[in-house]
């Protein structure tokens, strides 16, 4: 929104609204007088005169509004606009919704101010009869509904258009602080403009005839020429009504199908203050509440991928400490068998028995280091895995959340659709009305004729207005069906939280076993240990012990296997740990790929 832009936009709404008077209240307030006032050419030429003066005089009041809303366009320039604190954004956007309802009163001043002035000029000229002035009074009665439901019509179709720009359209206001005008309220007006000037013109001519107050010259000329008058302004009544509805439904079809697509990037602006301007408010939070999930879903989706990949690793490190500990056993094994050689050779061999049993003794402080170890990579790897678990929930929490705010969004539609469908039963009353209209026109005969055109031309309006309902009512449904599909591709990503979680407990009471594992293993070295102390110690007295040695290495024989057996099945569980952790990094990386679906 730049300088150009702003005083563009002034000048069209501007000049839209002079134009709407041009063609809508003035030419036929101009002929309603003329005709109701039973003027002769003269003085029909100076009411011409008067109404222009009058018109042009009034400007002074669309030039204080031109400037007022250039003043107020102007905040809504981004480098400025930036600038601003957020009470201060949203008190300018909720102005601009505000201005087509406000916007009211300029009109009102003008006419107010337009109509006696008009009045004053013409009957400088003569002194008026109670028929010609009588007009005059009305006036108001025919022009202000028409002027009010147009100008707020189009004034809301062109603020609109600073509304959906990005500075503006993101800017979240308090729901409670936007103002409502109804689509109730706006059917009920364009109605009450359509028929208050229907009934106060044709009404009024017809018992002016009828009573004889007023003897109307050319009767049939002149209901035609007050006809076609009407029906251009039911015409363009009409034409502005549909295009806001038009103009907003489309904003939240696209969105619509932006959702279904997956696109969080974009939200709804709120361009209108009727149902569908303030539904655009539960869709957006809607919006944000999915991109905020979602982000966290890829975030924990990626956690769980690292985690996984942390676990691979260390069962890798655990892996390679269970194949020094196998080799530490063989030697061991092998250091054994020599020492039950050395023990066979008595004194021969006591001092390289001796030698032995030291190595050996080192061997096994080497290896309850390494099981040590092991202990303390099983250990961190249960807290990671816990850590992933609870994190899984987290997600599987949030998606929960997702498919409450679904619901909500669908709730939504379904109130939008039933709001349409009181249109649609409108749309029918109007059509029965027009019906009921025709059947009086034509009991009334050739008086009836001009009333029969404008039924008949209610009935088209009520045609097309049903036309209409149909199909926004055909678009709600595609968004509704859309709504629907976000809520299965949330619920299968919900599934997949649950087999990952399913995953991970599994995971969890694996690496449980393989604890208690090195714990009965630390138990084995201990006794080990002992034993090679026993063994030392019958080193140096092995004329005396021999026998006591020989009992001795059996028992370590025996322990050695029981350690080596505990190592393979430890070292199975090791494999099935790594074959977990692939599984549950190839599942994150499934959940990724299916929240890829949405943009953020």
């Amino acid at each position: 929104m730049d300088e150009v832009k702003i005083k563009s936009i002034c000048w069209r709404l501007t000049l839209g609204l002079e134009l709407l008077t041009a063609i809508l209240a003035v030419p036929t307030a101009v002929l309603f007088i003329i005709i109701a006032g039973v003027y002769s050419l003269e003085k029909a030429l100076l009411v011409v005169m008067g109404a222009s003066i009058a018109l042009t005089t009034s400007y002074v009041i669309p030039t204080i509004r031109f400037i007022r809303l250039k003043s107020l366009l102007r905040k809504t320039i981004p480098k400025e606009f930036e600038e601003k604190g957020l009470a201060e954004k949203q008190d300018i956007k909720l102005k601009l919704l505000e201005f087509p309802k406000k916007n009211l009163v300029y009109f009102l001043l003008q006419w107010t101010f337009g109509i006696p002035f008009a009045a004053f000029l013409i009957f400088l000229s003569f002194t008026p009869t109670v028929q010609e002035y009588l007009p005059f009074i009305i006036l108001p009665i025919l022009i202000y509904p028409v002027l009010g439901v147009s100008h707020f019509f189009l004034t809301e179709l062109i603020i609109a258009e600073v509304l959906v720009t990005t500075h503006l359209k993101d800017l979240v206001l308090p729901e409670e602080k936007i103002p409502r005008v109804g689509i109730y309220a706006r059917i009920f007006y364009t109605m009450l403009a359509v028929f208050t000037m229907t009934l106060t013109a044709l009404g009024y001519l017809l018992l002016a005839e009828v009573t004889g107050f007023v003897q109307l010259q050319n009767t049939e000329i002149t209901l035609v020429l007050m006809a076609i008058f009407i029906s251009i302004n039911i015409f363009v009544l009409t034409s502005l009504f549909v295009k806001t509805m038009k103009f907003n439904t489309i904003q939240m079809v696209n969105r619509y199908k932006a959702l279904a697509s997956g696109d969080l990037r974009e939200s709804v602006p709120i361009i209108s203050t009727d149902e569908l301007g303030h539904g655009s408010i539960s869709l957006n939070s809607f919006i944000t509440s999915i991109r905020n999930i979602t982000s966290i879903v890829i975030e924990e989706s990626d956690k769980v991928k690292a985690d996984a990949k942390v676990i691979a690793t260390q069962t890798q490190g655990l892996a390679q400490a269970m194949m020094e500990q196998a080799s530490s056993s063989e030697e061991m094994s092998a250091g054994v068998e020599e020492m039950s050689a050395s023990i066979r050779s008595t004194a021969f061999g006591a001092k390289k028995q001796n030698e032995i049993t030291k190595n050996a003794n080192e061997l096994v402080l080497s290896m309850e280091s390494s099981i040590f170890s092991i202990h303390d990579l099983m250990r961190s790897t249960e807290r990671e895995t816990k850590q992933m678990e609870e994190e899984t929930k987290l997600g599987r929490q949030a998606l929960e959340s997702t498919l409450i705010a679904m619901s909500d969004i669908e709730a939504s539609v379904d109130h939008t659709s039933n709001v349409i469908q009181v249109i649609g039963e409108i749309s029918d009353k109007i059509g029965l009305l027009s019906l009921n209209a025709s059947i009086e026109a034509a009991r009334a005969g050739d008086a009836g004729r001009g009333f029969a055109v404008v039924a008949s031309e209610i009935s088209k309006l009520g045609e097309q207005t049903l036309s209409n309902t149909k199909r926004i009512l055909e678009a709600v449904s595609k968004a509704s069906s859309s709504t629907k599909s976000g809520r299965v591709a949330v619920s299968n990503t919900e599934k997949t939280f649950t087999q990952i979680g399913k995953s991970v407990e599994t995971t969890i009471e694996l690496i449980k076993q393989s604890s208690e594992m090195t714990k009965k293993q630390l138990e084995l070295v201990k006794n080990v240990k002992e034993s090679f102390e026993k063994l030392t110690i019958s080193s140096i007295e092995i004329e005396q012990n021999t026998n006591e040695q020989a009992s001795t290495s059996e028992e370590l024989a025996k322990s050695i296997a029981t350690i080596t057996e505990g190592t393979e099945y430890l070292n199975q569980f090791v494999n099935d740990i790594d074959k977990l952790c692939a599984a549950l990094s190839g599942k994150a990386t499934n959940l990724r790929n299916t929240v890829d679906f949405f943009k953020i």
